[in-house]
């Protein structure tokens, strides 16, 4: 028997070829994001098939307008007096032809029929070769939701407001990327990565690929994230120790410092912050000797403040006389975890730019033929918190170190197979540049107006309808555009194969361990209490 279409409505009103409305037959009222089918001139006289969705429903009652009266309005309702008729948007998505998805040059005709798109006809529109499963289409749980692997060599952004489920989403594309081979690089300032390496659901058989590295207390089955000291030269370590730059002379007792460990050990000598705190030791005990004019006390001074400060970035535990292997960094099929959690931002902005720097180089040196640290495939590296490493606004606090490389990486990256994903709940406060090179976004939960403005901006595909409906979008319920999907896809994640760390802290479960722990204290005290009374 032939399944037919059931027709929901004819478009009304003014059309164009970009967005029409319908009238909706009652009850056959869509939802919102629904895929629907009608048919739209092509050519001399053609017709085609074409593909829409629903961005918006109203609903009208001519016998309910704003001025009746409520005892008016109660009485129809008593007699079962209903007039309701129900009206939706909808955006043309296109028909398929030999070359893709087309955009027709004609608007609907009023009067023309609209069907429910039937979900063989969807999934020719949303299906691909090479996909990654990441859920289901939001209408149609039969219907899966796939991105094209091919769409990600333009970037992607994965956008949404905190607990919208960005972090759970990321995941999900690095289980199946995983799947395909692929080499995977998070920087993950929070932790929401490093337990994928754990399990959840049965049919991932990769959890022995991910490595963790971490640049705070590492567990037995994790390595520390160490930065050669001696690579970053003593510009850098000012900076990174706190040092500004019209602190002129502290400035130059650490390149004092360096210097003379240089002279001590030799030019290309690794050295630590061991070393040259020792140095400022020394100078301070008139060990070393400095050949320079000025108050002797002053240059002390000057050590001692340098040396504080050394100290304090010795304290943060990454710096060291090596850094990671390339070859444990980046590998075939390896997802590859920087857990920067539990260190200053400008320590995690440090790692950033050189991780990325070194995963550029190699991807530029492999193409271009060069010697060198090399890596012949494709490296996909996921940024979180995208916006504080490639931030809108500089001074201030703003500046970071890696928004160079991020920036030249979105611009360039493509060409040599560097490919980004960043990560951000704000999408206003990254830099507008960057953000428009991702071509493909995936886009959830969002109710700041101003990131929903840049979202709009920055995202061609993305209907004003569409925009308008970020705020209403559940928990994992996600917009999907640009070349990653042949169409744009109102999806529902799928579940996590795998354990997601960096979850929130349970405050009521907390407080209810700590109100147990004060109950044990106060009955331990009483108890206290009467002893002392019976030996007195």
């Amino acid at each position: 028997m032939i399944n037919v279409p059931e027709k929901i409505g004819r478009v009304v009103g003014t059309a164009d070829t970009k967005n029409f409305e319908f009238a909706v037959k009652e009850d056959m009222e869509p939802a919102v994001f629904e895929y629907i089918r009608l048919e739209i001139k092509t050519g001399d006289g053609d017709t085609e098939k074409v593909l829409g969705q629903v961005t918006g429903l109203e609903k009208m009652n001519p016998a309910m307008s704003e001025g009746t009266p409520i005892e008016a309005v109660e009485t129809m309702e008593q007699q079962g007096v209903d007039s309701t008729r129900t009206k939706a948007k909808a955006q043309v998505i296109g028909y398929l032809s030999e070359t893709g998805v087309r955009k027709p040059r004609y608007a609907p005709k009023p009067g023309t029929a609209v069907e429910k798109a039937p979900d063989e006809f969807l999934e020719s529109f949303v299906s691909v070769e090479e996909g990654l499963e990441v859920g289901s289409i939001l209408t149609r749980d039969s219907v899966d939701a796939q991105l094209d692997i091919e769409g990600l060599n333009r970037h992607l952004a994965i956008l949404a407001a905190t607990g919208a489920g960005k972090s759970h989403t990321a995941g999900v594309i690095i289980e199946e990327m995983l799947d395909k081979g692929a080499s995977i690089v998070a920087l993950d300032p929070h932790g929401d990565y490093v337990k994928m390496s754990q399990e959840k659901n049965e049919g991932f058989d990769h959890t022995d690929k991910v490595q963790v590295f971490k640049a705070r207390n590492p567990g037995s089955e994790q390595y520390q994230i160490t930065v050669k000291t001696s690579k970053l030269g003593w510009r850098k370590l000012s900076e990174l120790a706190g040092i500004r730059e019209d602190f002129t002379n502290q400035r130059k007792m650490v390149r004092t410092a360096v210097e003379h460990v240089k002279e001590e050990n030799g030019e290309n000598y690794p050295y630590s912050l061991e070393n040259l705190i020792d140095v400022l030791d020394r100078i301070q005990d008139d060990e070393i000797l400095l050949d320079e004019d000025g108050n002797k006390t002053e240059t002390i001074e000057h050590a001692e403040k340098v040396q504080f400060k050394l100290e304090r970035l010795q304290s943060y535990g990454i710096f060291g006389t090596t850094e990671i292997n390339f070859e444990e960094l980046v590998s075939p099929r390896q997802l590859t975890v920087l857990d920067l959690s539990g260190i200053p931002f400008k320590a995690q902005d440090l790692i950033s730019e050189l991780v990325l720097n070194r995963i550029y180089q190699a991807r530029v040196r492999h193409s271009l033929g060069e010697d060198g640290e090399t890596y012949r495939y494709p490296i996909f590296t996921v940024v979180e918190e995208a916006h504080r490493l490639c931030p809108a606004e500089t001074g201030k606090g703003m500046d970071s170190r890696a928004k160079e490389k991020l920036s030249e990486m979105a611009s360039e990256g493509r060409k040599f197979g560097a490919f980004l994903t960043l990560i951000t709940q704000r999408p206003s406060k990254i830099d507008e540049d960057v953000l428009s090179q991702c071509n493909s976004m995936i886009i959830q939960r969002i109710v700041n107006r101003k990131d929903q403005q840049s979202i709009a901006s920055a995202s061609e595909s993305m209907a004003h309808g569409m925009i308008d409906e970020l705020p209403g979008l559940n928990v994992g319920d996600a917009i999907i555009t640009g070349p990653a999907v042949n169409i744009p896809s109102v999806v529902h994640i799928r579940e996590r194969k795998t354990e997601h760390g960096g979850d929130d802290i349970d405050i009521p479960g907390n407080l209810e361990d700590a109100r147990e722990d004060a109950e044990k204290r106060e009955n331990t005290t009483d108890a206290l209490g009467e002893e002392d009374s019976l030996d007195i």
